[in-house]
């Protein structure tokens, strides 16, 4: 996956429209078992999906029911590259003490062999899609990574015994 609108921008219809992501979960999925789900006619359910047909329309709701039940995320993805934004799955929480220190030893290895890598790059004088994929290995890595540890860090916040009680912040959400 890239991340730039620029290299996204032959990207498949259905990479990059949300209409027509639901519509090719028709051609994925067995429909009549997502309609059974989700007590809906299949005939209903199939035209809400086919976007040639104006008179029935998917609504927000039908379309988060859909990817629980398929686990297929493409209408999502679609919609938030369809507004320049993407969507990167929250990690897991429950690292002991050593492997949270792993983790933070871990982010600033990737931290590194991002600037080594991009460093490298500008010195040839030109950035070749090669290296542009290390670059952005890298840069995945690191979000990843710096997510994992805000949400162990989130875990490990209790209340002050010797402060007033603080309202909870909000937590990091990434669109």
């Amino acid at each position: 996956m890239l991340l730039s609108k620029k290299s996204t921008r032959n990207a498949k219809p259905s990479a990059r429209c949300p209409l027509e992501a639901a519509a090719s979960i028709a051609t994925d999925f067995n429909v009549s078992e997502i309609a059974r789900l989700m007590a809906k006619s299949p005939t209903t359910l199939s035209n809400k999906l086919n976007t040639n047909i104006d008179s029935h329309v998917l609504t927000l709701q039908e379309a988060i029911a859909i990817q629980h039940i398929t686990g297929d995320s493409r209408i999502l993805n679609a919609w938030a590259y369809s507004e320049g934004k993407t969507v990167i799955d929250l990690p897991e929480v429950g690292l002991s003490d050593d492997e949270l220190a792993d983790q933070v030893l871990h982010l600033q290895e990737t931290i590194g062999d991002f600037a080594k890598t991009f460093r490298l790059a500008r010195q040839k004088g030109v950035i070749t899609q090669l290296d542009f994929n290390a670059i952005q290995k890298n840069t995945l890595s690191i979000i990843s990574t710096a997510l994992q540890l805000n949400a162990e860090i989130e875990q490990m916040v209790r209340p002050d015994p010797n402060g007033p009680v603080a309202a909870k912040s909000a937590s990091l959400k990434v669109a």
